[in-house]
């Protein structure tokens, strides 16, 4: 990638074209052509028409590409929201360099467009058009001891206070409905070292499998209208998710409170990781806020409930079900009577039941592996190793068996015969019936929305996806990507959630505007095609061998951005 760089001569500055090469290894900066001064380049510009930069002219000697759209979209969001001054106005600071407001914005286009440590951050940052509006920002100003000495000056309780001005302003300006909102919880593993001292980084158990590193969790709350996040907060890695929501849900109460102007009316929806026994209580105490919620139940809450006969289901009006019918009942549970409505949903019976056919083969497979080798142990074939026990067997075989329902449709045995352990094992077909018409296909859920219908309730509780679309987003290893977290103190970690999370809010909006102008795309098609957008500045040789032209060119893109760079007049952020 070749850039611009200026140096000093006397009373002059003056402007070359150059380029990062691998000198043994090391990077170097390597000259490729003088510009002159500011004064020839301009006179050289304005003197020259402007190409088409699709073409493949060879009198083009070099040409800079800066990312234009992609950033620019992000930025214009963020100037029309306001969205620095809002920070700046909780974490102020005297006028000298970039603000605090300005750091975190710059951080979350950054996660958002190519995101990039804080050492490299400068390098990506002068290859865009954001040098055309942060004029302060240099090197020096963007180096990764410039990020921690501002990222210092934030906290928990200094960002919950900037997030609800910026979800209170979003709600109001974008007309979000806040009827139902999306709970859930993730967590993310880092590279952090054992012997850290931070809090929030721990080993639990990690929904990405990872149990040999440290992880991080986080709660977001999210609009079922594209994912919009209202509320996050990162907790250490080792909390299990029915605390982390118990101890949140007071800052959900307050935040729901700001932004539904206190009208008690929004309902939490929730799976069945984040019940307790105290969670209806604290939902439903209205000192803060008094939440409505829809939830779903383990079966072992109500056994009763799944012996009832298909044949007194009612199907679900609409053809967005597909073919769903429930039972509704009045249920005692966690200390009250709720609705409870138990679904059957013959799609997820269906897969459900290939997923189980799957686990069985596979059990059956690693069963029949585990009785051989005993055998072959037995007739003193196999001699290497440590000799089994029934101990060591017992827990080998609930290893194999742990996947769902597997314990109840195989039975094994396990005995000492003439000094050698022998295994036995079959399937109960039984059992394997009864889990099918049992528990295949099922869903209960609880709430205390009694005077909504059926529908509602279930088409509430599937808008779940939404906060699970949320964390595969920012999970995303390419656009939006929390990982990997480069920072290693509770303080700072805490801030890149943040930058991370007001990156993704700015990405859900763009979406949403996209959805407006008629083009329903994902943020990962915005993005790649915005990034298809770019600003070039061709070095063109004159006439006169010392002499260069500058010709400047925007790339065109996808009728969709076109017609979103034309609406916003995002060419006004180009002043080069």
């Amino acid at each position: 990638m070749s850039y611009l760089i200026k140096r000093k001569s006397g009373t002059k500055t003056y402007w070359y074209l150059a380029q990062s090469v691998k000198v043994d290894g090391v990077s170097r900066q390597k000259i490729l052509k003088s510009l002159g001064t500011a004064t020839d380049i301009a006179t050289k510009y304005e003197n020259s028409p402007v190409p088409d930069i699709r073409t493949n002219d060879s009198k083009f000697d070099k040409s800079i590409v800066y990312q234009f759209a992609s950033v620019a979209a992000l930025m214009d969001i963020a100037k029309r929201l306001d969205l620095e001054g809002i920070i700046d106005n909780h974490v102020p600071k005297r006028n000298q360099g970039l603000t605090i407001g300005s750091y975190m914005l710059l951080a979350a286009i950054n996660r958002v467009v190519e995101p990039t440590s804080k050492n490299s951050f400068y390098g990506w940052f002068k290859t865009t058009i954001l040098g055309d509006t942060y004029l302060k920002a240099d090197e020096n100003s963007l180096s990764s001891q410039s990020f921690w000495n501002h990222m210092v000056e934030l906290n928990q309780d200094t960002i919950s206070a900037i997030e609800d001005d910026i979800t209170k302003l979003i709600v109001e300006k974008y007309r979000l409905s806040t009827e139902y909102l999306l709970f859930d919880n993730t967590n993310f593993f880092t590279y952090i070292d054992t012997l850290n001292p931070a809090t929030i980084p721990q080993r639990g158990h990690s929904k990405e499998k990872r149990t040999d590193l440290k992880i991080i969790g986080l709660s977001l709350m999210v609009t079922p209208e594209h994912n919009i996040p209202l509320f996050h907060e990162v907790y250490p890695g080792n909390k299990c998710d029915a605390k982390q929501f118990t101890d949140v849900i007071d800052r959900l109460k307050k935040r729901s409170a700001l932004i539904s102007n206190d009208n008690s009316n929004i309902t939490l929806v929730f799976d069945k990781g984040n019940n307790s026994s105290s969670i209806v209580d604290i939902l439903e105490d209205n000192t803060i806020y008094k939440f409505y919620f829809v939830g779903s139940l383990r079966f072992n809450q109500c056994p009763a409930v799944l012996k009832i006969n298909r044949k007194s289901y009612t199907p679900l009006e609409g053809d967005t079900f597909g073919g769903t019918s429930v039972v509704r009942l009045q249920q005692y549970i966690y200390g009250r009577n709720l609705t409870i409505l138990i679904t059957d949903n013959p799609k997820l019976r269906k897969s459900q039941l290939i997923g189980v056919r799957k686990n069985v083969a596979k059990c059956k497979k690693n069963l029949e592996s585990l009785q051989y080798r005993l055998i072959q142990r037995s007739k003193g074939i196999i001699v290497k190793g440590k000799k089994p026990t029934i101990d060591s067997v017992i827990k080998n075989v609930k290893s194999i068996l742990s996947s769902d329902y597997m314990k109840q449709i195989f039975d094994y045995d396990i005995q000492i015969l003439k000094g050698n352990i022998s295994l036995t094992f079959s399937i109960n077909k039984n059992k394997y019936k009864e889990i099918k018409q049992k528990y295949l296909g099922k869903t209960i859920l609880f709430t205390n929305r009694d005077n909504w219908s059926n529908e509602k309730i279930v088409a509430a509780y599937r808008s779940q996806f939404h906060v699970e679309y949320a964390f595969k987003q920012i999970k995303n290893t390419k656009y939006l990507s929390f990982r990997p977290v480069r920072h290693f103190t509770d303080k700072t970690i805490t801030v890149h959630a943040f930058y991370c999370i007001l990156g993704y809010m700015l990405s859900c909006l763009l979406q949403r505007e996209m959805e407006e102008l008629g083009f329903k795309m994902s943020i990962n098609n915005i993005i790649k095609e915005l990034k298809e957008k770019t600003l070039t500045i061709n070095i063109v040789p004159s006439t006169s061998s010392h002499a260069l032209s500058m010709r400047h060119g925007i790339t065109t893109s996808s009728e969709a951005i076109e017609k979103y760079v034309k609406k916003f007049d995002l060419l006004k952020y180009v002043k080069r």
